[in-house]
Parts: structure tokens; sequence; C-alpha cells
């Protein structure tokens, strides 16, 4: 399902945060990601969920090659990534019901679909 050979990351013109990272990630499979403040846990979280393209490498997810795919094809991939961020931040004049449908909202799901949810 996840494929990185040879991943580089940085930010800028400044050294790299990531290098040489060789991963395979099997559909359902679990895994854990632990390490010092600075390790670069935050940087390859950033690359598998697809807010950061890798400097270098090749990462492949849903048998697509994300290194080299065209910008417009992204959101659709990561429509397909779940992530439950730490610090959550929700939108303070709606209910935590509309907080939760606001992406179906935005990607055009219609509410007979999640109003019974």
């Amino acid at each position: 399902m996840v494929r990185f050979e040879n991943v580089g990351l940085r930010y800028g013109s400044g050294p790299e945060v990531l290098h040489d990272v060789d991963l395979s990630l099997d559909p359902g499979s679990y895994h854990f990601l632990v390490g010092p403040s600075g390790a670069g846990k935050s940087s390859l979280l950033s690359l598998l969920y697809l807010a950061r393209r890798p400097t270098r490498g090749l990462v492949t997810m849903f048998d697509s090659d994300i290194a080299s795919a065209p910008r417009a094809t992204l959101p659709e991939l990561r429509r397909r990534i779940g992530v439950v961020f730490q610090d959550y931040h929700l939108l303070d004049h709606l209910t935590t019901f509309d907080n939760v449908a606001l992406p179906l909202r935005v990607a055009g799901v219609g509410r007979h679909r999640f109003a019974s949810m």
C-alpha cells in the first residue's frame, strides 16, 4: 500500500531532515513511529498523509507515484487517507456533528448519506 524508496526531505534550502528512507507498509498492518524530539517523525508523517512531497526518492501509495503525480491528483488521494491529529481544532460555532460532517459536505456528499450516522 505504501512504499518509500531512497526518500529524502528538506525544507527550503536547508539540510535534509530525512535521508535515504526505505519503508514498506502493507494493507491492514499496524506500525508505531517512535523516536526522540527532532528525529523526523512529524516530517515522515507529513509525507505519509501527503502534506509534503519528498525532495528526492520514490513514494508509492495506492499504486500511484506520489513524488511525480500531478498536483491536481493529490486531493483525491488524500481523501483515501485518514489522519487523527493529537491536537484537533474544532470550529466553535459548529456542533460536534457539524464539525465531523464538514469534510463530507465540502466533498459534496449529500446530507442524506451522513444524516443518519
